[in-house]
This record gives C-alpha cells, structure tokens and sequence, in this order.
C-alpha cells in the first residue's frame, strides 16, 4: 500500500494501479488502498472504476471529510431528492468539482451548496437556483435547521461517479460568471495598454501538495516575458509585491503588476473578474487554472514532473476546453508557449 502511495504522489500511473491492485488484494477493505488505486484509475481515464475507489477516503481525514446534516444519507443519485452538496480539499478542486453542479442541479428538487466562504458569491450567482452557503468550515449551521427537508448529502467530489465515467461525458465549458461590474472595471484599466495583458503565477500549492515542484523563480521566466511585448500580471495567492520589486531593478524592461486588491482578498469574486478580463493566463498548477478554465479563459498551465491524477499524463485537461498543459520533462519547455 505505501509503494503505491509512493508511486501514486510520484504520478507514475500504470505502476502506481499495478501496485494498488496488489495491496487491495491483501487489504480488500483498505480505505487508502482503495484510495490509491482509485487516483491511479482516474489518472489513466478509467472514471468508472476509478470514482467509487477514489471516494473510499471521505471522512478519512481532514482534506475529505464527510458532513452530515440532518442525519441524512449520503446521495445514490436518485433523482427528485432534496440534497446539501458541499465542498472539499482545497480551493481549485472545488472549482473543478463544481463543474458537475448543473448536472446534480438537473436531478435533484432542490440543491442546497456548502462551499469555502470565499467562493460563496461567486457560486451563487453562477448557479442561481442553489441556496449556496459559505459554512464549510464551519460548526453548528443555522441555515440546516432552517431548510428541514433535506433528503441527502454528498461531497463534490463525489458526484463524479454519477457524471464523468467517460471522456465524453466532460462538457469542458465554463460554467462560473464573474461579477460584470468588476470585469468592466478591470476592462477599463487594461485597455489602455494597448498591447496584450498575461496573467502569471509561477508557485503553486503547500507543503504536503509538492510546492517544491510546483515552483519557478521570476528570473527562470525571463524567456517567456521577452517572448511578446505584454503587460504582466501577477496571480499569486501570496503577497509578492518585494519579489517583483527585486525583479524589475533588475528588469525594469518587464512590465510585471501586482493588484493586491484583486489576489489578496478573501472574496474570490475580485480574482475571477480580474482573470476574466485578462487575455490569457500562464501559471503553475495552482487554483487560477481551475478558475481561468471555469470561466473559458485562455490558459497555458506548467505541470510538474510529478503531476496530480487530474493531470495525469495529458497534454489537456477534460475539465477545460481552453486549458493547455505544458510537462515538465528535463527543463520547463517555456519556448513552446506561443503567446
């Protein structure tokens, strides 16, 4: 099980299945065995398998716990029920899992949305039907006393084993509608630099998520700045305004940005209007990816070496029609990004 483990996080699918076959052979009720054949299985598009397995760890920790309610059962599916769909893991997968919410909106009477406080407005009025509260986090839920009726709950990461058992079966349109006051705002500031305007992020992730791969240093994207004459701006989830200043002493030729009020804030609406009224987006694996491709917005993503079952070894993601993955092999192939 740990060797499968090993080779799950170092995204070697094939062997990684291979091995977790073997561990839940010794080990049928194994949640994380279970588990780490369930990430090999969807990394290689085996959905179907690779769902069921891949929800055997809800409520196992932390990243994926499992709520309750109202005492209610987890969600089969049925159509017609009154269900509380909430959220999980971090930032980004809850914006890729709320790719599937039209289709659990389509099935069900009623969806009440538990989502990261952050996302809240944007959910809402991205799915205006859903009753979406921003209490994931949270204990003791007035509004669950309030909406009595509520039939079943289900993590959304879960709904994938109802609505994504094939290739086909991934729509890859947007699906989240930024606040149109503050894209015009945002609009209205790019346009007058009458050249092209690039969001960038070039770290992604913590500790136990592989930062250490999922990092560039601004100097290692000097090819990629020189490549067009554009107007850059940061989408890193942390301050780098002191990075950047050391950057552009040495550069002043770069046009590099950081809109603090736009990427440190705790309502991700002012990120989405920001993104969506960029050209395009050049980033590490981070949560931008997840929203500039919920929005339809241009998107040039650098995957490490030992990229996460999403990415598996594709060259685009499902999820996103206008996502692009770049894999690092023995160099980031910053040359190949044509902006």
């Amino acid at each position: 099980m740990n060797w499968a483990c090993m080779l799950v996080n170092k995204g070697d699918w094939a062997y990684a299945e291979t091995m977790a076959r073997k561990a839940l052979k010794h080990n049928p009720e194994s949640a994380k065995a279970k588990a780490n054949l369930g990430l090999a299985c969807l990394a290689l598009g085996q959905y179907r398998e690779g769902w069921p397995l891949y929800d055997a760890v809800i409520g196992f920790d932390q990243s994926r716990r499992k709520n309750q309610y109202k005492d209610e059962p987890v969600w089969d599916g049925s159509k017609g029920k009154r269900v509380v769909i909430y959220g999980e893991q971090g930032l980004g997968d809850e914006i890729c899992f709320a790719s599937m919410l039209p289709e659990a909106i389509r099935d069900c009477k009623s969806v009440v949305l538990d989502c990261t406080d952050r996302l809240a407005p944007l959910f809402q009025r991205s799915f205006p039907t859903v009753k979406v509260y921003g209490t994931r986090w949270e204990k003791g839920l007035g509004w669950a006393k309030a909406d009595a009726e509520i039939d079943a709950s289900i993590s959304i990461g879960a709904l994938g084993k109802f609505y994504r058992n094939a290739e086909a079966d991934f729509p890859g349109t947007p699906y989240l509608v930024p606040d149109p006051d503050r894209v015009a705002m945002w609009k209205g500031l790019f346009s007058q630099q009458g050249r092209p305007v690039i969001g960038i992020a070039w770290t992604g992730g913590v500790p136990w998520t592989a930062d250490r791969f999922r990092t560039l240093t601004l100097e290692q994207l000097l090819p990629l700045f020189r490549s067009v004459d554009a107007t850059w701006i940061s989408l890193q989830y942390k301050d780098a305004s002191r990075e950047i200043r050391a950057f552009k002493r040495n550069y002043p030729e770069i046009d590099l940005r950081q809109y603090s009020f736009g990427t440190l804030t705790d309502d991700y609406d002012d990120t989405a209007a920001l993104v969506a009224a960029l050209d395009k987006v050049v980033a590490m694996q981070t949560s931008v990816i997840h929203l500039a491709g919920a929005l339809g917005v241009e998107c040039h993503c650098l995957v490490n070496r030992y990229a996460q079952w999403r990415y598996g070894d594709r060259k685009t993601l499902p999820w996103y029609k206008s996502v692009k993955l770049y894999r690092y092999v023995d160099h980031w192939p910053l040359e190949a990004i044509a902006l």
